[in-house]
């Protein structure tokens, strides 16, 4: 299992630098007859990950004995991005909305209409918490760099990496047993303190770089807030999956499990990074 995730994260960070790299050479800069904004690269790779993750939430969903409608979810969820991408916030509202009409138009097939609205609600949650917050990454990318949700990124799961390491040498108090049993307090501690330095070093690298300078106090509580972050959207998740039953979300990915096992933390993420940068600007 630990084998296997070493080849497997490293292959995704990989995957992420390179899409960001290439969404950062499509940057439009001082053209001003380009019409599309910058993150082309990024909304691409969002929409083709939440065609995985839609899908398989889905199928939480029905284990736990909630139906919803995956195509929905995907349709709404790709819907939300394009249009924070756009940098239309009426837009977003719209497809919103659209995706609450047509869910209950959706789930009333049949003639049904027992429990339809608990279904679409299902449906439109499911579309926020991927589309919504994953669109928090595309502001990220207008406002910032495609380096630096990179290095977000790296952030939020090193605190996952310390986390497990010092966990499994010194851990002895549990955090949340009656829901996440593996976590200790210990592991949370050195996962904070990991995604402290590499927030650091990011700071330092990408100002270095010419990207946006966060300073060092910044980078701190970027650090801090990103692994408690990471964490806590890792619980919801485990929430999601004890209430179906499951372990992984899916089997897509050797030694980690399903997409929605590695998103569920950097979506929880994303609105924290955008708020600190936000303050921080």
């Amino acid at each position: 299992m630990l084998k296997a995730r070493l080849i497997t994260g490293p292959c995704l960070i990989a995957a992420l630098a390179l899409v960001l790299w290439i969404d950062q050479s499509l940057e439009p800069g001082t053209d001003t007859t380009n019409p599309w904004p910058p993150g082309i690269g990024l909304l691409a790779l969002c929409m083709f990950i939440v065609g995985f993750a839609g899908a398989e939430l889905a199928v939480i969903a029905r284990t736990a004995g909630r139906q919803t409608n995956p195509v929905l979810v995907i349709l709404g969820s790709q819907a939300l991005l394009l249009a924070t991408w756009l940098g239309g916030t009426t837009w977003t509202l719209f497809a919103l909305a659209a995706t609450w009409f047509v869910a209950l138009c959706v789930h009333t097939r049949g003639n049904k209409t027992s429990g339809v609205p608990a279904e679409a609600a299902a449906t439109v949650t499911m579309t926020l918490y991927l589309g919504g917050l994953l669109s928090f990454y595309l502001l990220l990318r207008q406002d910032v760099s495609a380096w630096w949700i990179v290095a977000i990124v790296l952030i939020t799961k090193s605190c996952d990496i310390g986390a497990y390491f010092t966990g499994s040498l010194i851990g002895r108090h549990k955090l949340i047993p009656w829901l996440s049993p593996a976590k200790t307090v210990e592991g949370l501690i050195g996962g904070v303190v990991l995604a402290i330095g590499v927030a650091v070093i990011a700071a330092w690298l990408l100002a270095e770089s010419g990207y946006f300078a966060l300073s060092m106090p910044w980078a701190v509580v970027l650090g801090i807030v990103l692994a408690l972050g990471g964490q806590a959207g890792d619980l919801c998740m485990s929430l999601v999956k004890r209430d179906a039953g499951v372990k992984d979300s899916a089997a897509t990915l050797p030694g980690m499990g399903g997409i929605m096992d590695v998103l569920d933390s950097p979506l929880l993420a994303a609105p924290l990074a955008w708020l600190i940068f936000t303050f921080a600007m």
